[in-house]
């Protein structure tokens, strides 16, 4: 991993961050919206859903959902601000059901063997977004997400792992066994959460844009800034 695609990818986090802060009333019940989800499965034990039961599972199912609804508005923001068009309702099974697709198949190359699960993991990472904001594509969207890819694999792999390393961190709740604590735990760690997901998200949104006006035989480093540091 080189340097300049660590900067490069410091300047998208950074700019997104900026766009976040300077437009808080875009974005601000998309974030009071996640952290809201995130804190929901505190009622659990007052309803009488416990962990085991299948009513936990739907729950669980519906408030990912509800997450993935407030992930896609923020895509069409972006979306329209590259003057791009679409609304929720098209844009939502779409863009769910190529991120199943993508998932399935990194899933599937595990299985398989380690190597073939993060080839997938990253170099089909931009089909989902490919599939909702190109709106010429011709629907191979994972073939054209390779393609994508390799004009910068090296930033795409700092985005995706970052984007894992942020799903994952829910896990640290996982050991905390008191009702009280975990109820802390749980909102305390969803502040960071929403805000970093929306973040990550634009991050993401940015480096697609970015991508696709790359000359597949260079890597346009220009927008880093001089003496940037991390």
């Amino acid at each position: 991993m080189n340097m300049e695609n660590l900067y490069l990818f410091w300047d998208f986090f950074k700019t997104a961050n900026n766009e976040l802060l300077g437009n808080k009333n875009t974005y601000l019940k998309a974030f009071l919206a996640l952290i809201f989800i995130t804190n929901f499965e505190l009622v659990y034990p007052f309803l009488g859903i416990s962990n085991e039961s299948t009513s936990y599972i739907v729950f669980s199912i519906v408030s990912a959902f509800f997450v993935f609804i407030v992930i896609s508005q923020v895509v069409l923001i972006e979306k329209k601000k590259q003057g791009g068009n679409g609304n929720l309702v098209h844009f939502v099974p779409t863009y769910l059901l190529y991120n199943l697709y993508y998932s399935l198949l990194f899933l599937f190359g595990l299985i398989l063997l380690i190597v073939p699960g993060f080839y997938a993991f990253i170099f089909f990472s931009m089909a989902p977004l490919i599939a909702v904001l190109d709106d010429e594509a011709d629907g191979n969207y994972f073939a054209q997400s390779r393609l994508l890819v390799k004009k910068n694999i090296k930033l795409v792999a700092v985005v995706v792992f970052s984007n894992l390393i942020l799903e994952c961190s829910a896990l640290l709740l996982s050991p905390i066994q008191d009702p009280l604590l975990k109820g802390v735990a749980t909102f305390l760690y969803s502040l960071p959460d929403a805000y970093l997901t929306l973040l990550m998200t634009l991050t993401t949104v940015k480096i697609y844009y970015y991508l696709t006006k790359l000359n597949s035989s260079s890597i346009n480093l220009s927008s880093i800034k001089q003496g940037y540091q991390l």
